[in-house]
């Protein structure tokens, strides 16, 4: 039994470490061009219900700070739109995660923010320094 507990606890601390964000939002994880195709998609498929200011400044940070990009990922992809939640294409979720980015004011970087979990993952929202 004990064995079992801590083989159990091990493959966790290991999933865990896996998981693990490895850069932050501060290092340049989106492009402008990909900032602007999230831009029209939020305004095309999002504004009925959202401001773009809710996803700025002290609600986002209140929100999402020290946490892994994943977790806004999961929120967006898995709910969003409430009317058809998941109906986007999953690129569209990034770009619009980078739009929430370029909203923040944070830099720019040469590659673009990949629509995927595992991306997201690598990724820790970080208050821009």
């Amino acid at each position: 039994m004990m064995a079992a507990a801590i083989a159990s606890y091990s493959i966790g601390v290991v999933a865990m470490a896996a998981q693990a964000p490895t850069r932050t939002t501060n290092d340049g994880v989106y492009t402008g061009e990909q900032a602007a195709r999230g831009k029209a998609v939020f305004e095309s498929k999002c504004t009925g219900c959202h401001e773009p200011s809710r996803f700025t400044g002290d609600p986002f940070y209140e929100a999402f700070n020290e946490k892994p990009m994943k977790e806004i990922w999961d929120i967006a992809s898995g709910t969003m739109p409430e009317d058809n939640p998941g109906s986007l294409k999953q690129q569209e979720y990034g770009d619009i995660l980078a739009y929430f980015l370029s909203l923040n004011e944070f830099k720019t970087g040469d590659a673009e923010l990949q629509g995927n979990a595992a991306a997201m993952a690598a990724i820790k929202i970080e208050k821009k320094k």
